[in-house]
C-alpha cells in the first residue's frame, strides 16, 4: 500500500474566537500519515545530516512517516513550494528532506509558543496552529 503524500503546505495568520496563532496546513493523498513534532535546538537535513538554517529565535521540527512528497520517478508532489511564513510567530517553513519514507520539515518561529495539532480528513490534512 502506497504511503500518504504531501502534496501542500499553506501558512496564514488567523484570529478566532479573540486568539491570534499562525497556522501551517499540511496537505495530504492517500490517508494521514504518522507524525512526530517537537521544538529542537538544530533542524538537520536527513540522509546528509547537515543543519537547516531557518529564519526566527525556535527551530519546531515535523517529521512524518510513512510519507513522501515525490512521485514514482522522483519529481516532487508540492503543488506550491515549502517557503510560507513571515508570519508573527512563523518566520519560515521550509523541507528538510524526504528520504526513505521519512518527511522532515523545518519551521522557524520567531520565539517557543504554544501549539496545538489537528487531524482532518476530506481532503486529509495536519494542522499546526502556533499562539501568536
Amino acid at each position: 500500500m502506497p504511503s500518504p503524500r504531501l502534496v501542500q503546505v499553506r501558512a496564514a495568520h488567523n484570529v478566532e474566537g479573540g486568539l491570534s496563532f499562525d497556522r501551517i496546513v499540511l496537505e495530504f493523498t492517500g490517508g494521514l500519515p504518522g507524525y512526530s513534532a517537537r521544538y529542537i535546538d538544530e533542524v538537520v537535513r536527513p540522509g546528509e545530516g547537515s543543519p537547516l538554517a531557518l529564519a526566527g529565535q525556535a527551530n519546531f521540527e515535523i517529521v512524518l512517516n510513512p510519507a513522501d512528497a515525490h512521485d514514482d520517478a522522483g519529481k516532487s508532489t508540492l503543488r506550491a513550494p515549502v517557503s510560507g511564513g513571515g508570519l508573527p510567530a512563523v518566520r519560515q517553513v521550509a523541507m528538510a528532506g524526504d528520504f526513505e519514507g521519512y518527511v522532515h520539515l523545518g519551521v522557524g518561529l520567531d520565539d517557543v509558543v504554544g501549539y496545538r495539532v489537528t487531524e482532518l480528513t476530506a481532503p486529509d490534512r495536519l494542522i499546526f496552529d502556533f499562539a501568536a
